[in-house]
């Protein structure tokens, strides 16, 4: 897709996206993480979550389409309007799906996970090439998202037998809003710091510049964002089976440290090393500028991937408020740094304001973890070093072969 479409046409589809993600995470309710992390018959709470959920996403439906040409001319892009109002279906596909799905995660049934997820990506797959060659233009992006989203919501009335009916409970809505009010925090500042930061360079920095920001980020972060949205899916709700075995729960933290920590630390180090030859052998010399966002980028990654344990284990152990908490300073470094650092580097000092706000905020995130589950220090330590110092010698070896052979 990056040979055949232009970078405006990514920084079109960002905007679009940022809009609608931005509209879904400032309004989220939190409750499907509630029902994982509830253990006391969630049943009785399903029908009451779909129908709060399904008004939800409607009204920001209706909104995006009515609001579409105001939302357009913020950016001074006309083109946004039919874009923003064709890709605001996808609000209802997502309002509709079947709730019963949830049971998935909960049940650690992690094959009927796999096969709801991955089934709408060969759907997107499937469609969005044939039509980048045919218009080659950012409408295969977007009839390949409303795609998905119709390939997800039937997915999950197909594979799970329950059937979701509108009822409205308000003692059951406040008790799951009672957990879901620090998601919705979380989710709030998650969207200001990445939605905020689409907006921001689309608006000062224009949309061209937003497409090679956007395919930085996607063949960076978002590239090891699906590895933790994997340990997610799996370790909440495995997390969660263990809140009440204190010896348990802190095993299960420290291993998955462990694992992210040799998995995570050297993919990063490995792409941040070779991020120009993968764009100019994949991508093409035209998206070389990208290749300093990359870098940046991967050294956030790194920090992401240290932190994702302790995220889940404060949700998990029903303390969701720490980790929001933590976030909240991050996004206040990110508002305070962001304005100076693109007015002096441009697009790389919104990277760098990005790595800043996580680079301050991530020691806290480790206190606070250690502190909670008490952990000892040192044990903490011995995880991350190990892989880190491996991955800077593996970083040093390759620059020097590519320097003596290769230039």
């Amino acid at each position: 897709l990056a040979r055949l479409l232009a970078p405006a046409d990514f920084g079109l589809m960002a905007v679009a996206m940022a809009i609608v993600t931005f509209s879904q995470g400032t309004t989220q309710t939190g409750f499907e993480s509630a029902l994982i992390q509830k253990q006391d018959k969630p049943e009785d709470y399903l029908n009451t979550a779909w129908t709060i959920e399904l008004t939800r996403y409607l009204v920001l439906f209706l909104l995006i389409f009515v609001a579409a040409p105001l939302l357009a001319s913020f950016f001074n892009e006309p083109r946004a309007v039919s874009i923003l109002r064709v890709i605001s279906l996808t609000m209802v596909f997502q309002g509709s799906r079947n709730i019963g799905v949830v049971y998935f995660r909960k049940n650690l049934d992690f094959k009927k996970q796999f096969v709801l997820e991955v089934v709408p990506v060969l759907a997107n797959i499937c469609v969005v090439l044939p039509l980048a060659f045919t218009f080659r233009n950012v409408w295969a992006l977007v009839w390949a998202s409303i795609t998905a989203s119709v390939a997800t919501c039937c997915m999950s009335y197909v594979m799970h037998p329950y059937r979701p009916r509108l009822d409205f409970n308000v003692e059951r809505a406040k008790n799951l809003f009672n957990f879901g009010r620090w998601i919705l925090g979380s989710s709030i500042i998650v969207m200001i710091r990445e939605q905020g930061l689409t907006i921001f360079i689309g608006k000062f920095l224009g949309i061209p510049v937003l497409g090679f920001f956007n395919r930085a980020s996607v063949f960076s972060m978002m590239i090891f964002q699906q590895l933790i949205e994997i340990v997610w899916k799996v370790g909440y709700p495995a997390y969660s089976q263990l809140q009440n075995d204190p010896k348990r729960f802190k095993q299960a933290y420290l291993k998955t440290l462990r694992l992210l920590s040799f998995i995570g630390i050297p993919m990063a180090g490995g792409l941040f090393v070779l991020s120009e030859d993968f764009v100019h052998l994949f991508l093409t010399d035209k998206w070389l500028p990208i290749v300093p966002i990359m870098q940046i980028m991967c050294l956030t990654a790194i920090l992401n991937f240290l932190n994702t344990p302790a995220g889940i284990a404060f949700q998990a152990m029903g303390r969701p408020e720490i980790g929001t908490k933590i976030a909240a300073l991050g996004v206040i470094v990110l508002v305070i740094t962001i304005y100076p650092l693109a007015i002096r580097f441009g697009v790389i000092g919104v990277a760098w304001s990005l790595f800043l706000s996580t680079l301050i905020t991530s020691p806290i995130m480790w206190f606070m973890s250690i502190k909670t589950m008490h952990i000892p220090w040192i044990e903490f330590s011995k995880l991350v070093l190990v892989p880190f110092l491996s991955t800077l010698i593996m970083s040093i070896v390759i620059q020097g072969v590519n320097k003596h052979f290769f230039l």
